[in-house]
């Protein structure tokens, strides 16, 4: 089983998000699939929480337009504008409830449109499974509360049927089973949600789409000397990471580590270059 993870800056218009079902298809049956909020949708969404009149109108407007672009069914577009507001209403006083909304419909409108392209899916709620200790934008995972989550899941991530499975990265909620409470995981949070599934599913890799070949020794955006590196040791790939800003948070590599699960970085535009590997 591999997980694969897709950010925001690969689904950030219409036009990357039609490039996933071909890419999806080149993979088994048996993946899961984590994705980000479109493009800078989050910190739309952040901004909104800190206006005063919180007008959530430009977030309808703007998966409004992305659905039409796409094409989706009238029925669907009503659905998800339902969901939109149904999550506004339940999370308006919530900080990162309201910032949970990007993932959890960004995902819903991908659900629609990779089954008006005939791949059948799961859509499944990271939350119910990714548990935290604390209720901040920025929580610590609680890692036994997760493993027990996950059993209440058993059959869903055993049974083949399911596969493949749509959820999303950034979410979680806090160990708490009298009240729902929504949590986050921080920025770069989907690429550490990535990890975790790979973690608690003892996954055969984890490969993060980024719009870039790679780990580079500098931002190849910057600096075109920038040497990519195609293999990489969980410590020195941990090295790396730390020393200077690259497209893997280190926390996301130590993860994998721990079970030894490599860890792939390849760019959503060029799904035929080779990559970073790291093992």
């Amino acid at each position: 089983m591999k997980v694969l993870k897709f950010g925001g800056g690969c689904l950030k218009d219409v036009k990357q998000i039609k490039k996933l079902p071909s890419i999806l298809k080149e993979y088994d049956n048996d993946i899961i699939i984590v994705v980000s909020a479109f493009g800078k949708l989050t910190n739309l969404l952040d901004e909104i929480y800190s206006s005063k009149n919180r007008n959530f109108d430009l977030v309808l407007s703007f998966f409004k337009d992305i659905m039409l672009r796409l094409k989706l069914s009238d029925q669907s577009i009503k659905i998800v504008i339902k969901n939109c507001l149904d999550l506004f209403s339940l999370y308006k006083f919530s900080h990162p409830g309201f910032l949970s909304i990007g993932e959890l419909v960004s995902s819903q409108v991908l659900s629609f449109y990779l089954k008006k392209n005939n791949l059948n899916h799961t859509l499944f709620t990271a939350s119910k499974i990714i548990k935290t200790v604390d209720t901040s934008v920025n929580s610590t995972i609680n890692w036994q509360a997760t493993f027990n989550s996950l059993k209440n899941h058993k059959n869903l991530f055993s049974t083949s049927s399911s596969f493949p499975i749509l959820t999303q990265g950034f979410i979680s909620s806090l160990d708490n089973n009298q009240n729902f409470s929504p949590t986050c995981l921080g920025r770069e949070g989907s690429d550490y949600t990535a990890a975790v599934f790979g973690h608690i599913l003892n996954a055969n890799e984890v490969i993060l789409f980024k719009d870039v070949n790679g780990i580079y020794s500098a931002d190849p955006k910057k600096h075109s000397s920038a040497k990519l590196f195609l293999e990489l040791s969980y410590e020195s790939a941990f090295k790396i990471c730390n020393t200077i800003k690259t497209v893997v948070h280190p926390k996301t590599i130590k993860k994998l580590e721990e079970k030894r699960i490599p860890l792939v970085i390849k760019n959503f535009d060029n799904i035929s270059a080779v990559g970073t590997k790291i093992s």
